[in-house]
């Protein structure tokens, strides 16, 4: 009997996973799959919906489990008008997640080495300017991809005003 056994061989780096991660960890602090948060633990996850609501699933995970659950028919039917990932489906995964997870541990999702951490501005996608009253978001970057160029100066809606004003 002839046997292959599969010969692992990474597909993406671990920078780019970790962005993918946490895009997916985003979607659970501030998206659709804020119903996950109810675990207390980190979680990354992607809810979705077709079209007309046939189907929806929720995809996601802690650092030690992933699980997927997928709400449908058999037929090409729609679920309800209401029936998307975040309501049909995240509720069982929570369900099965709160069960499932009782007997692993808490722990944070790995940030590998060539991620760095960046202040920018939100209006421009680039650096934040070193004044403290500016406002910025910390993103992250696989390192070498963050912007380096800062932010010259913030306009106001009034210089535009001011600009179309006679002299």
């Amino acid at each position: 009997m002839e046997q292959q056994e599969p010969k692992p061989q990474e597909v993406i780096s671990k920078e780019t996973a970790y962005l993918i991660t946490n895009m997916m960890e985003d979607v659970v602090q501030k998206g659709t799959g804020q119903a996950a948060k109810t675990l207390g633990r980190p979680v990354a996850g992607k809810t979705g919906t077709t079209n007309e609501f046939i189907n929806a699933w929720f995809i996601g995970g802690t650092p030690n489990l992933v699980v997927g659950t997928f709400v449908g028919f058999d037929d090409r039917r729609t679920l309800g008008e209401t029936e998307s990932g975040a309501h049909a489906a995240l509720p069982i995964w929570i369900n099965f997640m709160k069960e499932a997870l009782k007997s692993l541990p808490v722990m944070p999702f790995t940030i590998p080495e060539g991620i760095t951490f960046v202040k920018v501005d939100p209006a421009t996608g680039l650096l934040n300017s070193e004044q403290e009253d500016q406002p910025g978001n910390v993103e992250i970057f696989a390192r070498g991809s963050e912007p380096t160029q800062a932010v010259q100066r913030r306009l106001d809606p009034m210089d535009f005003y001011k600009i179309d004003q006679p002299d």
